[in-house]
């Protein structure tokens, strides 16, 4: 399989990072996942716009990338690797080696890869409960994909080992946040409600693109609202989940609600 390290084609096993790398030691970079295909809508322009706001608050050189050539790299590798179908593409940025905690440079390194994806655009989930291990925080940096993962790392052990679909982190007042991979979002009474970016929440593009198209409640909740919404769902680059369940109580289908969305997700 063949990637794209700093514009050239290299084997997807090949060694290129150091023992000095930034991303490695200190966790000092940036990621983005874009899901593209024939049966998906393009957010790659979304990704790059909270990809230069990232480079901003990290001191970091803005991204060489426009949504055309970004485009053309992962078409060119979805090519070369003989990928059919949706794609799932993963860039990745990091600080050039220099410095501790403080870093002495502001150019970057970049990967890009890519691989074939079958998540549909909308499914089940599954039940969902709420994290005791992991907090979110709201910072400066807390609405961008950074590679400092830990807290959603501890989450998803915490949800494989209590046996649920999904698990929900709160912020470090107790409001809903997140899930360990996703956006949160749930209706009740008609309205449709997720956490502000306050509780220290990713900013998603698919997120963001569910506050463009339908009317949504910004809030900071307790997890006990979630015992009066008809239905929870999540939105990640790959699309959206709904949910079963969560505690005792039972959630419904909210496909009909989010009818809008996924005409424009599935070109329904």
């Amino acid at each position: 399989m063949k990637a794209i390290f700093n514009s050239r084609l290299i084997e997807i096993d090949s060694q290129v990072l150091n023992t000095k790398n930034r991303a490695f030691c200190y966790g000092d970079g940036l990621f983005e996942t874009i899901v593209t295909g024939p049966h998906r809508i393009n957010l790659t322009d979304f990704h790059l716009e909270r990809l230069t706001r990232a480079c901003k608050v990290l001191d970091l050189d803005s991204p060489q990338f426009s949504n055309q050539n970004l485009r053309e790299m992962t078409s060119q590798l979805a090519d070369i690797n003989q990928l059919n179908g949706d794609t799932r593409a993963r860039l990745q940025i990091w600080r050039e080696d220099g410095g501790l905690y403080s870093p002495q440079l502001s150019s970057y390194s970049f990967l890009l890869q890519v691989a074939e994806t079958t998540t549909p655009a909308f499914g089940q989930g599954g039940s969902i409960g709420i994290s005791t291990s992991s907090k979110t925080s709201h910072n400066a940096i807390s609405f961008a994909k950074t590679m400092s993962a830990l807290p959603y790392v501890l989450a998803g052990i915490e949800m494989r080992q209590k046996k649920l679909d999904e698990i929900i982190l709160l912020d470090d007042q107790g409001n809903l946040s997140e899930t360990h991979s996703s956006n949160l979002f749930w209706i009740e009474a008609n309205e449709i409600f997720t956490p502000s970016l306050q509780s220290g929440c990713v900013e998603g593009v698919m997120r963001r693109l569910i506050l463009e198209t339908l009317k949504v409640n910004e809030v900071m909740y307790k997890p006990e609202r979630l015992t009066l919404a008809d239905s929870v769902f999540s939105s990640n680059a790959s699309g959206i989940r709904y949910f079963t369940s969560f505690e005792n109580k039972r959630y419904l289908n909210p496909k009909e609600k989010l009818r809008k969305v996924l005409k424009l997700l599935q070109h329904l």
